[in-house]
């Protein structure tokens, strides 16, 4: 009998790098468990990483998206407060009028989808939407599907409760909206 390594054998070579991407941020000292905030980020960028096997572990709590256009930020509740300012915690990478910021949480709490390019895309983090803050000078829509019409949030505006929205899983962030309808 045969066996041949084609696909599959490469993708379980990748295995054990994959494994040691996704572990728990190394604690003070080697011999300490991680604490249960470090944990539970892992097993979130676990849980991400078989929906969207593509992104890319930037930091010890972050994965990146095609080139930094879409960027997860994970803060699990046992992590405590996540200590944000949404007028500050949407412009992190220092660009102003940069992202749109997708929360977990209301009040800009919790783990974050930071939304960086214009135009419509279907989002590769699949947690529910609590809160949002537009940081860009036009709209933006989120939507259940491609063609939806969508619910329109103004720019440079943050919506600390859009539990309404919680499911849907399609964004538009274009720079020709200039107001919502």
């Amino acid at each position: 009998m045969k066996i041949r390594m084609g696909v599959l054998g490469a993708a379980c070579a990748f295995l054990p790098a994959l494994s040691t991407a996704v572990t728990a941020p190394a604690t003070a000292s080697s011999g300490d468990p991680p604490s249960l905030c470090a944990a539970d980020i892992a097993r979130a960028i676990s849980e991400q990483l078989a929906r969207a096997p593509w992104g890319r572990l930037t930091a010890p709590d972050t994965l990146s998206y095609d080139d930094g256009a879409e960027v997860i930020t994970f803060r699990p509740p046992s992590c405590g407060p996540a200590r944000r300012s949404a007028e500050r915690d949407c412009d992190g990478d220092g660009v102003l009028d940069n992202a749109v910021c997708l929360y977990d949480r209301r009040a800009f709490e919790g783990s974050r989808q930071a939304i960086k390019v214009p135009g419509t895309r279907k989002l590769n983090g699949t947690g529910v939407i609590m809160s949002i803050k537009n940081d860009r000078p036009f709209v933006f829509l989120v939507k259940k599907s491609r063609d939806d019409k969508g619910v329109c949030f103004p720019s440079q505006e943050g919506h600390g409760n859009v539990s309404d929205v919680g499911e849907q899983r399609w964004v538009n962030a274009h720079p020709s909206l200039r107001r919502c309808p």
